[in-house]
C-alpha cells in the first residue's frame, strides 16, 4: 500500500525538494556561465547548441525565458520516430512528465501530463491535457489522433495552462505547429520500408504564387501496413488476417499578405483511416503476476468477433494578424468535423467453441462497437497583443466553443446479432475571457500574471433502442464556470541563467455519461446517467534554466507540487461490467524534471530528460468494484458481497513513477560536403496501474523502447538514405487491459526494422 503523504510533510519534502535541487543548479549554472563568454557568436555555429524557440504565449520566446516547463521535440527527432508509421503515441516518454496510450488503436490518445489524464474510453469524454495544432484547439480524441507530419515542431507545456489556454488544460497542453507557407520554393519526399510490408510516406512542396503577397503549402502522409497477426479460430465468418491499415493525411496552406501589417493564413486538413480496432487476447497475463503467459505469440489470436476500425476526419481555420501599431489584433475561426467506427471483441476470445477456461482464446459473449456518425467543433478566438520592446507586454482575448457530438453504441451476442444499441447525444457551449500580462521591473527581474473566466454549457442525451431499461430515454444538463488564474516571476541570475516560480490553476469541465442505460446480462441496477462534478487544480513549480560551457550545453530543472480537487476519475470495467464517472475528494502529486543536451565536439550530439511523479488518490471513503476475472487484488474490501475495495492512497491510472530517455547522435564528415551519422534514441517509463484499483496482474510493468538509425548524408545534392530500428529490443509488454471476465490484455508492436530515403529541395 502507498504511504499516504500530506499536509504539513508534503508541504516540507516539496519546500526542501525545491530549493536544495534549483540551488544546487543556480549555484553550478552561475559558476559554468561565469567562466565563459556569454554570447553564443563565442564560438563556431556547429561547435554550440542552437537558441530554442518557443511559442509557449502565443508569441516567439527563448525557451529558457518562458516562465514555465516546457520542453520542445524538433523536427529531426519527430522523423527518426515516425520512420515506422507510428502515430501521435510515438511522443509518450520523450518529454519528462509525459505519458499517452490508447484501447482504440490509432484513433484514441489519452494523454498524461504529471500524472494527471483521464483513462476513459468513450468519445464524449474530456481529458486535462489539450492539444492544440496550430493554434486551433483539438478537443475530442477523434481530432486530437490527428497524424503529425511536416511539422515545425512539438512543445509540450507542464502544468495548468488555465490562462492563456483555457478550459480542460489543468493539466497541460501538447503544441503542434506545421510548416508554414513562404516565397521560398521548397519541399521535401521521405519514403520508408520495413517489416510487416510497413510504408511510410510524407511529403511536401510549396512556395510563392505571387511573390510576396500569396504563398502556399501543400503537405501529405501515407502509412501502411500488412496485417501481421492471424486470427486461428477456424470457424470465424470474419477477416483472419487483422493489424494492418491504411492511414492518409493531408494539409493545405495559403498565407496571404495584403500589406506589410496583415497576414491571413488558410488551412484545410483531411485524414482517411482504414485498419484493424486494438487487438484484445484473453488470458494472456499469468495469474499472480503481471508477466505475459509462457509461450504467448504476438502473432496470434483466437477470436470468434469481428474487428476494424475506419475514421475520417477534416478542418480548416482561418488565422489573420493585423499589425495597428501599438497591437496586433489576431482572429482564429476554425471548424473541424469526424466520424469513425470502431469494432472489436471485449472479450479478446472465441466463445462460440472456447478452449479450455483460462487459456488463451478462452472468452466470454461480449463483442461490442462504436460509432460516431457525426462530430462538429467550432472555434472563434480573437486576442490583442502589444508590440514592441517595453516593459509591459499584454495579452488580452476572447474565446468561443461548440461541439456537437452523435455517438452510437453497439453490443453483440456470441452468434455476431446485435443484442444492445445506444444513441447518445452531447453538444456543448463554452466561452471564455482572458488577460495575461508580464512587467519587467528590471533588466533581470520579469513578474507575470494572467487571469481567465471561463462558462460551460453541456446538454446529454441517451437513448435505448433495444434490450432496454425503461425508461427508454434519459437527458442531463449541466452548466459550470470557473475562474483560472496564474502568476509567475522570472530572475535572470547571469545572463544565460534564469530561476522562475510559477503558480497556476486550472479547470476542468463537468462531464456526463450514459454508457450503463442498458440492459447488460440481466442487470438493471446500474441504468443510470452519471456526472462528474468540474475538478479544480492549483499547481507550484519552482525551476531554473541555464545555458553552459560557451553554450554547447542546456540544463533545465524544475519541482512542482500540484492538488486536484473534486478529480473526475472513471471506474471501468470490472466484475460489474459498468462504467461510472465520479470524483474522488482530491488527489495530489509531486515531482521533479530534468532536460541536458549536450554538444560536447561539434559531430556528437547528446540529449536526456527525466521526470519523477508521484501521484495518490486521497478519499477514504471512495470504492469501486474490483476485477471481475479472477485478479489478486491488493486494496481492502469494502464490500464483500458487493465485490467492491477501497482505492484511498492509490496511485493515478496510467501515471508512471519514472520517464527518462535520451538520444545520441554523432557525424563523421566526408569529402564533398558529404556525411555519415549514427543515432540511437531511448525511452523508459517505469511500471504503471491500468485501473483504479491495484492488481497484481493489471500493473503493467516498466516498459523500455529503443531505436537506432545509420545513414549518409549528400548536403550538396539534398539526398539522404538512412536505416533503422524501432523497438530494437523487441520488447513486448501488456500496456493495457480489459478486467471483465478474464485477464485479458493488449500489448505494443514488436520489433520494425528498415530502410528510408528522403531528397529535400
Amino acid at each position: 500500500m502507498t504511504k499516504k503523504l500530506c499536509g504539513p510533510f508534503r508541504l516540507w519534502r516539496f519546500a526542501l525538494l525545491s530549493s536544495v535541487s534549483v540551488s544546487n543548479f543556480v549555484v553550478a549554472g552561475g559558476a559554468f556561465a561565469q567562466q565563459t563568454p556569454a554570447a553564443p557568436q563565442a564560438a563556431a555555429a556547429s561547435d554550440v547548441l542552437p537558441e530554442v524557440v518557443v511559442t509557449a504565449q502565443h508569441k516567439p520566446e527563448y525557451e529558457k525565458d518562458v516562465p514555465l516547463a516546457v520542453t520542445s521535440i524538433s523536427p529531426d527527432e519527430i522523423t527518426a520516430l515516425e520512420s515506422d508509421g507510428e502515430d501521435i503515441r510515438m511522443l509518450a516518454a520523450r518529454v519528462p512528465s509525459l505519458n499517452i496510450e490508447s484501447s482504440f488503436g490509432r484513433t484514441y490518445p489519452r494523454f498524461y501530463i504529471r500524472g494527471l489524464g483521464n483513462s476513459d474510453f468513450t468519445y464524449n469524454a474530456q481529458q486535462p491535457v489539450s492539444v492544440v495544432e496550430d493554434d486551433v484547439v483539438l478537443e475530442n480524441p477523434i481530432i486530437k489522433a490527428f497524424p503529425i507530419f511536416d511539422t515545425a515542431g512539438v512543445e509540450v507545456l507542464r502544468g495548468p495552462q488555465g490562462t492563456l489556454f483555457g478550459r480542460n488544460t489543468p493539466a497541460g497542453v501538447v503544441k503542434i505547429d506545421a510548416v508554414k507557407p513562404s516565397d521560398t520554393y521548397s519541399g521535401f519526399a521521405d519514403i520508408s520500408y520495413g517489416t510487416y510490408n510497413t510504408v511510410d510516406f510524407t511529403g511536401a512542396v510549396g512556395g510563392a504564387i505571387v511573390p510576396g503577397v500569396l504563398d502556399f503549402r501543400f503537405s501529405s502522409l501515407e502509412d501502411r501496413r500488412d496485417d501481421w497477426v492471424t486470427n486461428i479460430n477456424p470457424n470465424t465468418q470474419y477477416h483472419k488476417g487483422l493489424e494492418g491499415y491504411s492511414d492518409t493525411a493531408g494539409r493545405f496552406q495559403l498565407l496571404y499578405k495584403p500589406s506589410d501589417n496583415v497576414d491571413a493564413l488558410w488551412e484545410v486538413d483531411g485524414r482517411a483511416l482504414d485498419g484493424t480496432a486494438r487487438l484484445f487476447r484473453a488470458n494472456i497475463i499469468q495469474k499472480g503476476t503481471n508477466n505475459l503467459i509462457p509461450g504467448f505469440n504476438i502473432d496470434q489470436i483466437n477470436t470468434n468477433g469481428d474487428n476494424y476500425q475506419n475514421l475520417g476526419t477534416w478542418g480548416t481555420h482561418l488565422s489573420v494578424d493585423d499589425d495597428i501599431g501599438a497591437f496586433t489584433l489576431t482572429s482564429i475561426s476554425a471548424y473541424e468535423h469526424g466520424s469513425v467506427r470502431s469494432r472489436g471483441d471485449i472479450s479478446g476470445g472465441n466463445f462460440t467453441v472456447p478452449p479450455p477456461v483460462g487459456s488463451p482464446g478462452q472468452g466470454f459473449p461480449d463483442e461490442t462497437s462504436d460509432s460516431v456518425p457525426g462530430l462538429d467543433q467550432i472555434t472563434q478566438e480573437l486576442r490583442a497583443s502589444t508590440n514592441g520592446d517595453g516593459p509591459l507586454q499584454n495579452q488580452a482575448g476572447f474565446f468561443y466553443f461548440h461541439e456537437y457530438l452523435h455517438l452510437d453504441d453497439f453490443d453483440y451476442a456470441s452468434s455476431g446479432a446485435q443484442d444492445i444499441t445506444l444513441n447518445q447525444t452531447q453538444s456543448t457551449e463554452s466561452f471564455g475571457i482572458f488577460d495575461s500580462a508580464q512587467y519587467k521591473i528590471t533588466d533581470a527581474l520579469t513578474f507575470g500574471a494572467g487571469l481567465r473566466f471561463s462558462t460551460d454549457d453541456k446538454h446529454y442525451q441517451v437513448q435505448c433502442t433495444l434490450t432496454c431499461v425503461a425508461p427508454p430515454v434519459s437527458a442531463l444538463h449541466v452548466s459550470s464556470s470557473d475562474v483560472t488564474w496564474n502568476v509567475s516571476a522570472t530572475y535572470a541570475i547571469t545572463p544565460d541563467t534564469n530561476i522562475y516560480g510559477r503558480i497556476a490553476t486550472g479547470y476542468l469541465a463537468p462531464a456526463l455519461d450514459g454508457r450503463n442505460f442498458e440492459y447488460d446480462f440481466g442487470n438493471t441496477s446500474n441504468a443510470a446517467l452519471t456526472e462528474a462534478k468540474a475538478e479544480d487544480t492549483i499547481s507550484y513549480e519552482i525551476g531554473v534554466k541555464s545555458d553552459l560551457f560557451d553554450h554547447k550545453a542546456n540544463v533545465g530543472l524544475t519541482a512542482y507540487s500540484w492538488t486536484t480537487d473534486n478529480i473526475q476519475l472513471t471506474a471501468d470495467g470490472g466484475g460489474s461490467n459498468t462504467t461510472t464517472l465520479l470524483n474522488a475528494h482530491r488527489a495530489i502529486g509531486e515531482g521533479i524534471e530534468s532536460v541536458f543536451d549536450f554538444k560536447p565536439v561539434p559531430q556528437l550530439l547528446l540529449t536526456s530528460s527525466a521526470s519523477y511523479n508521484f501521484t495518490q488518490i486521497q478519499d477514504p471513503n471512495l470504492v469501486t468494484s474490483g476485477c471481475g476475472g479472477g485478479c489478486t487484488m491488493e486494496n481492502p474490501v469494502a464490500n464483500a458481497a458487493l465485490g467492491t475495495y477501497y482505492i484511498n492512497h492509490n496511485a493515478l491510472p496510467q501515471a508512471p513513477r519514472w520517464i527518462v530517455n535520451g538520444t545520441a547522435k554523432y557525424t563523421i564528415p566526408l569529402e564533398n560536403n558529404t556525411a555519415i551519422y549514427a543515432m540511437t534514441d531511448w525511452s523508459y517509463r517505469s511500471s504503471v496501474n491500468f485501473f483504479l484499483y491495484q492488481a497484481v496482474e493489471f500493473t503493467g510493468q516498466p516498459l523500455l523502447l529503443g531505436g537506432l538509425r545509420v545513414g549518409y548524408v549528400d548536403n550538396d545534392r539534398h539526398f539522404e538514405i538512412s536505416a533503422y530500428a524501432r523497438n530494437i529490443l523487441d520488447e513486448v509488454k501488456v500496456t493495457g487491459a480489459i478486467d471483465f471476465d478474464n485477464l485479458t490484455g493488449f500489448v505494443n508492436d514488436p520489433r520494425v526494422v528498415g530502410v528510408e530515403a528522403r531528397y529535400s529541395f
